[in-house]
């Protein structure tokens, strides 16, 4: 950790892009060209590969508070790191002018999905306390990917908390705080092929997500802050990471009838068919159909490789015949992952999107394999009934009550804007030692002249939070 004080005074500067601070995640050679083998590297001030983080006490800062705050970079929450960057002078301001802590020092994290092959799944800074922070949080690159399971590396990030930083506060009895912001799920299992791969760590076997934040509790209290939206912008969001693969790989998803994509997470080569009124077998070996249908996407065959393909078959605006269509998914061959793949896929029927997951069988490629998606007969005038969609790793009861096993009660913070964060996390930390209470913390968000509607939405995402010590219970049973 290094010396000196945060100096930035946030009226001085204001920013009308993420792009404008997040400059790192521009410094392709040519972005346009980009190719998978073409791939982006974490900065060096947030690599950790083989390298520790240390939080020390020093004349200059005794007593030092760390904090940790890591943010999901997906697709779904990428531009939360803009609106924590705009209230960095609001975190290290606030904590000292009101005594909630003297010496804070914050290390800036990120995370991604390293199980769907982000190049940057977990990106973890110094612990500073001086403009550096800018720096490092400004280098943070804002990937926006992400595989569209519903879960996200956090496990991989707890792992490397838990196991490679080391803080002057543990060996006083005391703990740094640490705040995950995110709206997903993360992973049962932490992998030990993901850990050697982007911490360095050779461990025996894979670990219980529940035993690793077991350990974690040891060293920090863990906060899951889990920014609110509505079921329709959730739902937008997870739709977009399968168009957003369509859309780079040429394909079509505007202005179709229907439109069949596919995604998964490997080298595998998956198929995507449709048999369509006319009888006709569309896929790899006819793309073109007689009726309209064109598999305009096909990845993973041959040569062709990626670790996030998708494909596609769509029939442009008003092309669509009448009659009885079939949707499924074959393993047609395995490039070094087992048979058993999990994917999604979404059928778009006149705008409106019927959203599928599964896994292919265990053992089985070629037409063994066949896994039928959807079968729905369609009509341009009147389209089709309504598919209810199975969102289940997306939906609030399943977030919550996976974070709720491996956190202390009141540790779950929902708040309704991301705008709240900060100001949710300096009432937990006050909260938590004990140096306010909620009325005083109140006070004191309304004295800085926040509004009561903000007021109000931090003192019911706070209301669990009890500023006396607890320890961590973890619920072993949700991971049976």
């Amino acid at each position: 950790m290094g010396g000196g004080y945060y100096e930035r005074d946030v009226p001085e500067r204001s920013y009308s892009s993420r792009d404008e601070v997040f400059n790192y995640s521009q410094q392709m050679s040519d972005p346009s060209a980009a190719r998978e083998n073409d791939r982006r590297e974490v900065h060096e001030m947030l690599n950790i590969k083989g390298k520790k983080r240390e939080c020390r006490n020093s004349e200059e800062h005794p007593n030092v508070l760390p904090i940790v705050v890591a943010m999901d970079v997906t697709k779904s929450r990428g531009d939360d790191a803009l609106v924590v960057f705009e209230k960095v002078p609001l975190l290290m301001g606030q904590l000292p002018m009101t005594g909630i802590a003297d010496h804070p020092s914050i290390c800036w994290a990120a995370v991604g999905d390293a199980t769907c092959g982000d190049y940057a799944p977990i990106q973890v800074g110094q612990f500073e306390a001086d403009d550096r922070l800018d720096e490092s949080l400004s280098n943070l690159w804002i990937e926006e990917g992400g595989g569209g399971t519903g879960q996200e590396s956090y496990e991989l990030l707890a792992y490397y908390l838990a196991r490679n930083v080391t803080m002057d506060i543990n060996d006083d009895d005391g703990k740094g705080f640490l705040f995950f912001l995110g709206d997903e799920g993360f992973y049962p299992e932490v992998s030990k092929d993901q850990v050697k791969a982007w911490c360095g760590d050779d461990i025996p076997d894979d670990i219980s997500s529940a035993k690793i934040f077991e350990e974690l509790h040891k060293k920090f209290h863990v906060f899951f802050v889990y920014p609110k939206k509505s079921w329709e912008d959730r739902k937008d969001n997870i739709d977009s990471e399968i168009a957003g693969r369509v859309k780079e790989q040429g394909g079509m998803v505007e202005g179709c009838s229907i439109r069949a994509s596919l995604l998964w997470n490997n080298y595998n080569d998956l198929d995507l068919h449709v048999i369509p009124p006319s009888g006709e077998h569309i896929s790899y070996s006819h793309k073109h159909s007689r009726c309209g249908g064109y598999l305009d996407i096909d990845m993973n065959a041959g040569g062709n490789s990626s670790m996030k393909p998708v494909e596609n078959i769509r029939w442009k605006k008003g092309s669509a015949p009448k009659g009885r269509y079939k949707v499924f998914v074959q393993n047609y061959t395995t490039h070094g992952y087992p048979a058993a793949t999990e994917w999604r896929s979404e059928i778009e029927i006149d705008g409106k999107v019927h959203y599928f997951e599964g896994t292919t069988p265990k053992d089985k490629i070629g037409s063994s394999s066949d896994m039928t998606i959807f079968e729905f007969d369609y009509d341009p005038k009147t389209g089709i009934k309504n598919a209810e969609n199975d969102y289940a790793l997306y939906k609030d009861e399943v977030i919550t009550e996976q974070w709720g096993s491996v956190l202390e009660h009141g540790h779950l913070i929902e708040i309704d804007s991301p705008k709240a964060c900060v100001d949710a996390m300096i009432g937990a930390i006050a909260l938590k030692t004990g140096k306010k209470t909620m009325d005083e913390y109140v006070e004191d968000m309304k004295g800085r002249g926040q509004t009561e509607s903000r007021c109000d939405d931090v003192k019911a995402a706070l209301s669990g939070l009890s500023c006396e010590e607890t320890v961590a219970q973890v619920d072993e049973s949700y991971f049976a």
